[in-house]
């Protein structure tokens, strides 16, 4: 019996999976913002680092200049850094038709903190460029999820160290059965 409710939920499941939206990327005006490694988790002490994927293809062929970067909840039990933000490169600028990789944050988790987590939305500010550099529109913000895991490792034991623990405590029972007979 148990064997067919398995069987039935796991085909229920899979009977889901092309009627789920996949994820999508934060886009506006034809440029897309994704944060590549958006979940993270470390040991306290841990330095995280987010990574990023912007893409423009903005339809007026418009270039697209970054402006900041902002974790909008903000994180608590460590030092956030934004300055590492690399701001697309020497030009911060992405061409249209073009893509940039790089590094978006840091999160420097507190030593003294055996556990925490945060989960908020990076911010991305933008603004559109025209050819001859200047500024076309209102500046923008673009949002990804994120979150960052901090927890003390748990210490397991060794194959070995269980199987002289079981041995010792069978010796033992063996002997206070003999004792008593």
């Amino acid at each position: 019996m148990r064997h067919r409710i398995v069987c039935g939920m796991l085909l229920f499941c899979a009977g889901l999976l092309p009627v789920m939206p996949p994820a999508k990327a934060d886009s506006v005006h034809g440029v897309t913002f994704t944060v590549t490694n958006p979940d993270l988790s470390g040991s306290p002490g841990d330095t995280l680092t987010w990574n990023y994927l912007v893409s423009n293809n903005n339809p007026a062929g418009l270039d697209v200049f970054a402006l900041d970067v902002n974790a909008a909840a903000g994180f608590a039990d460590g030092a956030p850094d934004q300055s590492v933000f690399d701001h697309f490169g020497p030009t911060n600028i992405i061409a249209n038709g073009a893509s940039f990789t790089g590094t978006l944050f840091s999160f420097l988790s507190d030593p003294t903190v055996p556990n925490s987590s945060n989960t908020g939305s990076f911010l991305l500010t933008v603004i559109l460029q025209d050819g001859q550099g200047n500024f076309v529109g209102d500046p923008f913000d673009l949002n990804e999820k994120y979150s960052a895991t901090i927890s003390t490792a748990t210490n397991v034991s060794e194959p070995g160290t269980l199987l002289l623990l079981a041995s010792g405590l069978l010796a033992g029972f063996l002997v206070v059965r003999r004792a008593a007979h």
